[in-house]
């Protein structure tokens, strides 16, 4: 397929998922595997592929790379931790970050297609700890503190949501009464929104369809990229 070009996903692969959510067990998915590479791994590393001019038009630094480990992220839940003992994830779920490898630590876009929906993000999941201080000074900034403000609101503009703070206090070292103390309260920063299954993912329009609202959230991305940046 040459570089730049996606003829869409199938609709299989929402029907897919949605019997995976009904039969979320090792012999069902073991029996559907040729399913799963064929309506859900294989396009999305062609999707991915695709992606990559469209990233450029966005950031010099966004990047992906078409494969299980890189903005593809793995089929097989972590259960070691989780009440939760379903082995499998019933969406695909792929990112793209800022930086030279695959990183959950770098700000991301990130998108989530489900059996009924299309999730569309970017930010930060959780913030290290440098990243985390980081961010504090850089919401206490008069200058900064109001880019983020203008920027929250451009996303919100076109419907995207901002995470909820982690905290229930402002933090020590600032003021109670901060002017920006609800998003010193953060201990990570994304905006996210989930629409029904658009009609665009099953066609050519796909790779422009979603650089359109990875577009919208540029101003979240960028503003996370410019303060976490080392010095």
């Amino acid at each position: 397929m040459p570089e730049g070009s996606f003829a869409g996903f199938s609709r299989e692969l929402l029907s897919f998922l949605a019997e995976l959510e009904q039969n979320n067990h090792k012999v069902w998915f073991d029996q559907q595997r040729e399913r799963y590479e064929r309506l859900m791994l294989e396009p999305a590393k062609q999707f991915v592929a695709a992606m990559q001019p469209a990233l450029a038009t966005i950031s010099a630094g966004l990047r992906g790379e078409p494969r299980v480990g890189g903005s593809i992220m793995r089929v097989a839940r972590d259960t070691r931790f989780s009440k939760d003992k379903a082995p499998y994830k019933t969406h695909l779920d792929m990112m793209f970050w800022e930086g030279g490898r695959p990183s959950k630590k770098s700000p991301s876009c990130f998108m989530r297609i489900g059996a009924r929906t299309l999730g569309i993000g970017a930010g930060l999941h959780s913030f290290t700890p440098e990243q985390l201080e980081r961010y504090r000074q850089a919401v206490d900034g008069e200058d900064s503190g109001a880019a983020l403000r203008d920027a929250i609101r451009a996303v919100s503009a076109r419907g995207f949501e901002l995470n909820e703070p982690h905290y229930k206090r402002v933090p020590q070292g600032f003021a109670a009464n901060h002017p920006n103390g609800t998003l010193l309260r953060h201990a990570a920063l994304y905006a996210w929104r989930s629409d029904p299954v658009p009609e665009a993912l099953f066609g050519s329009g796909a790779v422009e369809y979603c650089r359109q609202l990875f577009v919208a959230l540029h101003p979240i991305q960028a503003w996370l990229v410019e303060v976490l940046a080392s010095p």
